[in-house]
């Protein structure tokens, strides 16, 4: 097996060399660099990136964590950090915690001990009970004393402390209901997602500011939580139906639960949006391919995945930095889920 000692042998070197044109440690003049890459490639030689990681105390490499796979939001968001990675030179590690906070420890343990360069995390903890406080207040000194290794939360604004890109939710749940009511809707009811993290609880209080603002009273029982997916979307509207109540529109916090309402409300007979309208958030490709197409609120996903990416390479290279979160913005988006006359085409790019 071809060892840095015989790259050196036959560029001509010392060993000091090659690791420093490898490792890029210190300046190494460009005929002596031309020599050893040169020695690198005629004996296929390969830079174990472990040991080179422990070495340079640098791994090029960044872990993200999401909730979930199956979201079909993240694929985009995780893209975007992709392609930012490879212009920054960074090799992304993609874990999924389910929704588990305990799973989420787990994976930021694991990408402390391997000497990750940076973390992305979207994550599950709120901040409401003393561990979730104390393993926050723990990310602002992730890693060890050798190495310390920055946090970019991806969503939520976990500490005033730790770098966030994030979406104004509130503003983006006042969007959707602000639609609902100008096209005449008093009786809105509401799919709120996962009410444990700061999203589901933004979204509801955008929900219940925007009806005070426009003079609307919320009904309790017009309110049910679901966790993301299209079959809980489906059982919280079946659950809302169940109450009896009167109402003529449906703020889901998400696309997948307004998909799952809009096959509860087919299954009972109702036309959309003649009977009921529903609007969701996050302008996913499924959106599109129903019938009737579903409105929403569209977040730029890439571009926050892109962003944390270009968050957290600045907070590698200046760690002193001032803390910085980046709010990006939303826009509403008009199908035939609300309006007979928006848009039916459909999302065929980029899935």
């Amino acid at each position: 097996m071809v060892g840095i000692k015989e790259v050196a042998k036959k560029a001509g070197v010392s060993i000091s060399t090659v690791s420093n044109v490898i490792n890029e440690t210190k300046p190494v003049s460009p005929e002596l660099k031309a020599r050893v890459n040169e020695a690198i490639e005629a004996l296929q030689y390969e830079v174990n990136p472990v040991g080179r990681g422990l070495k340079s105390n640098k791994t090029n490499q960044v872990g993200v964590i999401v909730p979930s796979f199956n979201q079909v939001y993240f694929p985009t968001v995780l893209q975007g950090i992709h392609e930012a990675g490879i212009k920054y030179g960074y090799t992304i590690l993609v874990f999924e915690t389910n929704g588990d906070i305990e799973r989420e420890k787990q994976h930021v343990k694991y990408l402390q001990h391997s000497w990750s360069d940076g973390i992305i995390l979207a994550s599950y903890a709120n901040g409401e009970n003393i561990s979730d406080r104390k393993y926050i207040r723990s990310l602002l000194d992730s890693g060890s004393r050798k190495k310390c290794i920055p946090v970019v939360s991806l969503e939520n604004v976990l500490d005033p402390g730790i770098d966030a890109v994030v979406i104004d939710n509130r503003k983006a749940a006042a969007t959707a209901v602000r639609h609902l009511i100008s096209l005449g809707h008093r009786e809105i009811a509401h799919i709120a997602a996962p009410l444990r993290v700061q999203i589901g609880q933004l979204r509801l209080e955008g929900f219940r500011e925007t009806m005070k603002e426009a003079g609307l009273a919320v009904d309790e029982d017009l309110i049910r939580e679901g966790d993301y997916s299209p079959i809980s979307g489906y059982h919280a509207m079946r659950k809302i139906m169940k109450k009896g109540k009167k109402f003529t529109a449906v703020f889901a916090a998400n696309d997948q639960m307004g998909i799952g309402a809009i096959r509860a409300l087919l299954d009972e007979g109702c036309r959309i949006p003649e009977d009921v309208a529903v609007i969701g958030i996050d302008n996913n490709f499924p959106s599109t391919l129903i019938t009737p197409s579903l409105s929403s609120v569209n977040l730029p996903k890439y571009d926050l995945g892109y962003q944390a990416m270009h968050l957290l390479n600045e907070r590698m290279k200046d760690p002193g930095r001032a803390r910085c979160v980046i709010t990006l913005e939303s826009e509403l988006v008009v199908r035939k889920s609300t309006s007979g006359e928006g848009s039916g085409t459909w999302n065929l790019v980029g899935w």
